[in-house]
């Protein structure tokens, strides 16, 4: 479960975005499919989380965690060079 987990890294704390828990606590596996696909692509944690609350020109400005219904789409803007 560890390595499905996004973990954000600020000085000497380790903390974990909510936008990857479902409301009943459990990881949501659309997240975890893109956190692994980032991770297969050299992505840092801190890079991950703040891809995921950016907007994104190639989704037309609005942020990948809101559009995880997605999810294969976002593979593919994630990975794109």
């Amino acid at each position: 479960m560890l390595r499905s987990l996004v973990r954000v890294f600020i000085d000497d704390g380790t903390f974990c975005p909510g936008f990857q828990f479902t409301a009943g606590g459990q990881l949501d596996p659309r997240v975890t499919a893109l956190f692994r696909a980032a991770l297969e692509a050299k992505v840092p944690h801190n890079y991950f989380a703040l891809w995921m609350m950016t907007p994104a020109r190639e989704l037309s400005w609005t942020r990948p965690v809101d559009r995880l219904d997605e999810t294969s789409r976002l593979v593919r803007v994630l990975q794109a060079p």
